[in-house]
C-alpha cells in the first residue's frame, strides 16, 4: 500500500470548508463524476489532469492541505465557474484557459488592494509582522513531537492535537500508543531534535501549530506541535520590502479569486459527491 498523507474525512472537512458546494448524497451522480456545477460533471479524469506532478507536501500542516485529490477538485471547480463567468462576460479566447487567464488578469487590474503597486510601506510591515512564520528565520523552536509506526494512526493524532495544549498533547498521544514521545527544543539549525522533527517544526513555523512529517521507507511518521518560536532580528531593506509585498499581493489575489468562485455558486450551484470521492481517494490509496 502506498502511504498518503491525507485521510477521506480530512479530504470531505476541507472541502466542505472551503467552499466548494453542497455534499449531494442523494441523488447518484452522473457517470465518472466527482462533482457537478450547475449539471456539468467534474469527472475523475478531468481532476486528475490537474494533480501535481508531486502530489504531497514534504510535511503535512493541520488545517492547511485538502489533499492531492481534494486540491485539484477544488481547482477543477474554480475553473468550471470562472470560465462560465468569463463566457457570460463576453471574454474572447480560443480556448477557455485564455478566457479565465483573461478574466483573473480583469480582477485584478480593476480591484482596489490587489497590485503591489499600491501596498504602502506601512502595510507590508504590519502584515510581515503577523505573518512571520512564511519568511523563515527561526532562531529557536519548543516542541512536543510523537512518532508512529503507522500512518494512518499519525493522522488520526494530527486531527486530534490541533489546537490541544502540551499537557493535552502528550496525554492524546500516550493514548494512541505513540512509540516515543517527547518535547524539546531546536536552534537555527534543528539541533537538539530529529531532523525530521525539526523539518516539521520548520514548516509549521508558528505556536500552537502542529505537522505531520513522513519517512514511510522505515515506516516513521511524527505529529509535532510547536509550543514557542522566536525569530531571529532580520533588517527591513528594500529587498525583504519587497518579498513582503509580492506575499502579499498573491495572498490577496487568491483570496479575491475565492471570493469570487464563492459567489458565482449563486448562479451555478455546486454538488460534491463525497462517497465516490471517497471511493477514488481509496482505491489511489491501495495502489
Amino acid at each position: 500500500m502506498k502511504p498518503l498523507l491525507v485521510t477521506v474525512a480530512l479530504v470531505m472537512l476541507a472541502l466542505s470548508a472551503s467552499g466548494c458546494g453542497s455534499t449531494d448524497k442523494s441523488v447518484d451522480p452522473p457517470p465518472n463524476a466527482l462533482a457537478t456545477v450547475a449539471g456539468e460533471p467534474i469527472t475523475v479524469e478531468r481532476v486528475r489532469t490537474l494533480m501535481p506532478d508531486d502530489p504531497l507536501p514534504a510535511v503535512l500542516v493541520a488545517g492547511g492541505y485538502s489533499g492531492p485529490w481534494g486540491e485539484a477538485l477544488n481547482l477543477a471547480i474554480r475553473d468550471e465557474l470562472l470560465g462560465r463567468e468569463a463566457a457570460r462576460r463576453g471574454i474572447d479566447g480560443s480556448t477557455r484557459a485564455q478566457q479565465i487567464a483573461t478574466l483573473i488578469t480583469q480582477e485584478q487590474r480593476d480591484t482596489a488592494g490587489l497590485a503591489i503597486e499600491g501596498i504602502t510601506e506601512d502595510e507590508a510591515r504590519a502584515w510581515y509582522q503577523e505573518h512571520r512564520n512564511l519568511f523563515g528565520n527561526v532562531a529557536q523552536a519548543e516542541v512536543a513531537w510523537a512518532e508512529f509506526a503507522d500512518s494512518g494512526q499519525a493522522k488520526k493524532v494530527m486531527d486530534r492535537v490541533a489546537g490541544a495544549d502540551q499537557p493535552t498533547f502528550q496525554r492524546l498521544v500516550s493514548e494512541d500508543k505513540a512509540t516515543k514521545s517527547g518535547a524539546a527544543t531546536m536552534d537555527d539549525h534543528g539541533e537538539g531534535v530529529d531532523p525530521m522533527i525539526a523539518r516539521a517544526a520548520y514548516a509549521v513555523a508558528a505556536a500552537g501549530g502542529v505537522g505531520l512529517s513522513a519517512d514511510p521507507k522505515n515506516n516513521r511518521w511524527w505529529v509535532v506541535r510547536v509550543e514557542r518560536i522566536a525569530f531571529k532580528p532580520v533588517a527591513w531593506d528594500d529587498a525583504l520590502a519587497y518579498r513582503v509585498k509580492s506575499a502579499m499581493t498573491a495572498y490577496r489575489q487568491d483570496e479575491h479569486l475565492r471570493q469570487l468562485a464563492d459567489s458565482l455558486r449563486k448562479k451555478w450551484p455546486v454538488h460534491v459527491y463525497e462517497a465516490r470521492l471517497a471511493d477514488v481517494i481509496r482505491t489511489e490509496e491501495s495502489k
